[in-house]
């Protein structure tokens, strides 16, 4: 509902306490899920990402872009 008004959706999923109740993971090891979150939030139009590791999500984020045919994410 949020991407269909056309504004940037801004989604902080970075390390969060769901990832690590869904996963059993403590919070030093939440990486991996935060990637996976942050791919699905992409694919649902999400536009703006709060995240820790900048540079592990510019990684995880152009390899959704490249899988969806779109190159390296902008």
């Amino acid at each position: 509902e949020l991407t269909a008004t056309g504004w940037p959706v801004l989604v902080a999923v970075s390390n969060k306490d769901f990832i690590g109740e869904t996963l059993g993971r403590p919070v030093d090891k939440r990486g991996v899920g935060t990637m996976a979150v942050l791919g699905v939030s992409a694919l649902l139009g999400a536009r703006v990402f709060r995240v820790h590791d900048a540079a592990a999500a510019r990684r995880a984020l152009d390899a959704v872009a490249a899988v969806m045919g779109g190159g390296a994410a902008s």
